[in-house]
């Protein structure tokens, strides 16, 4: 007993291997914080991989407006695969509308030290939501699919859209260019080929195109006989005032006593088909005008209403044309538009109706056919070219709708012109000489519609 009692005392005193006991119970502790750190820094990895993938996936499924939803979703996931870049499986959840793709991604990553924690797996959780952008407006967009110089910006002209873009769907490799000293400005440029010349900013090359938004607009129905025989044609000097005088013009089938009232319904006998205005001011109605209009020299108020017009359109220099709520469709194969230099034309678009928003709408119409109710087969490129010179006395608050013409905006002078909400749209668009053209877009200070069309290349995240 007494060796006994002795041992254990002995033992007692003896601290040799303490410090390595104390050692291995405080590394526990540590161990764990380690583990714990690198459990984080997986998971932060992790979390980095997820959230760059549902941005990129969100950012690019929203943005195809031709796509069905079924479609939009399975490109979503399509996308969050091609930009994943982790070892560990996703569970991924997808929905998809119209205009917004909702992803949420979850992951499970393995923990260290799963005996020490009691969790053998760590989740990480991310989600990204996209909506199309419907703010930016395309105020310059040419339609030709595939040829050269579809839009073009030569000569010294000026050209400036700080709240709208400019879109050329051609996909040739020149599909946009300019030539002048001073690099057209705008809020983006954007072709489905190539550029060539200076831009402000740089153009985003192939994008892709952008749907002529009024192609499937039906051209309203109008009287179906009228007088071919003259043009009208309206001749002053408008330095003269006066009263208001109301322009009754011939139409019909040829066989009446020449009392028009404008709107369609009048008879002509052939001989009333042209008019000549001595200086006095005039008011013209809405109706068929079966070979064109001359505005020359004269004060000439519009009526609100659609213009039917067989034939070219034509104010000439010192014209002095104002119109609210008017419309005027170039009915025929090769009719034009043509401003001349000088011209005074302050024209707005109807607020409402079949040609809301529209101030010119060139319809590619065969007459014979249009008269027996028959359709005509749309060409190929663009027929005719019309011709708008700007400057301060030009005012188009509206669309300018050319979809199978060569649309030229010019001036020899450099006199800024300027609405407050115009867009261009044509099969190609030139702006040349010393035009000084500033576009703007803001239609509820224009009184009109908003403009079209509306670009779907934007797109933002909103979660």
């Amino acid at each position: 007993m007494y060796k006994l009692s002795k041992q254990l005392l002995r033992l007692r005193r003896d601290t040799s291997g303490q410090f390595a006991l104390m050692t291995a119970i405080l590394s526990i502790p540590v161990l764990i914080g380690v583990g714990y750190a690198v459990d984080q820094s997986r998971a932060v990895s992790q979390r980095s991989a997820l959230a760059s993938a549902v941005d990129a996936a969100a950012l690019a499924a929203v943005m195809p407006a031709q796509m069905n939803e079924i479609e939009r979703e399975a490109y979503a996931r399509e996308m969050f695969y091609q930009n994943y870049k982790s070892e560990f499986p996703v569970e991924l959840d997808v929905k998809a509308g119209p205009e917004r793709v909702d992803l949420v991604a979850e992951s499970h990553i393995p923990t260290l030290f799963s005996g020490i924690v009691g969790k053998d797996k760590a989740g990480v959780v991310e989600n990204a939501s996209a909506t199309v952008t419907r703010e930016d407006v395309i105020c310059v967009l040419a339609l030709d699919p595939k040829g050269p110089k579809s839009i073009e910006f030569q000569d010294a002209a000026q050209f400036v859209s700080p709240a709208c873009s400019v879109q050329a769907n051609s996909t040739h490799n020149i599909a946009l260019r300019s030539t002048t000293p001073r690099p057209p400005s705008a809020k983006s440029f954007c072709t489905g080929g190539g550029s060539q010349g200076s831009f402000y900013p740089y153009v985003k090359a192939n994008c892709r195109p952008v749907e002529d938004p009024y192609k499937d607009l039906v051209v309203p129905e109008a009287a179906d006989k009228c007088d071919e025989n003259k043009k009208i044609e309206i001749r002053g000097e408008n330095e003269v005032a006066g009263d208001w005088g109301e322009i009754a013009f011939a139409q019909g089938n040829g066989n009446g006593n020449g009392n028009g009232n404008g709107n369609g319904n009048g008879n002509g006998n052939g001989n009333n088909g042209a008019l000549e205005l001595v200086p006095s001011n005039a008011t013209m109605s809405p109706g068929i005008y079966c070979k064109g209009i001359k505005i020359k020299g004269a004060n000439v108020r519009l009526k609100p209403g659609v213009y039917h017009v067989w034939g070219d359109l034509h104010f000439t220099e010192s014209s002095n044309v104002v119109g609210d709520g008017v419309t005027f469709i170039l009915k025929g194969k090769k009719n034009r538009l043509k401003i001349d230099h000088g011209a005074i034309v302050r024209l707005r678009a109807p607020s409402e109706g079949l040609t809301a928003g529209i101030v010119f709408w060139q319809a590619y119409l065969d007459l014979k056919k249009y008269v027996r109710g028959q359709e005509t087969k749309p060409p190929k490129g663009a027929v005719a070219r019309s011709e708008i010179n700007s400057g301060g006395g030009l005012q188009i608050i509206g669309t300018a709708y050319f979809p199978h013409h060569e649309l030229i905006i010019t001036s020899s002078n450099s006199v800024a012109s300027q609405a407050p909400a115009t867009s261009f749209i044509a099969y190609r668009i030139k702006i040349a000489g010393k035009a000084n053209l500033q576009v703007n877009v803001d239609h509820e200070k224009g009184g009109i519609p908003p403009l079209l069309p509306r670009s779907d290349e934007g797109a933002r995240l909103i979660e």
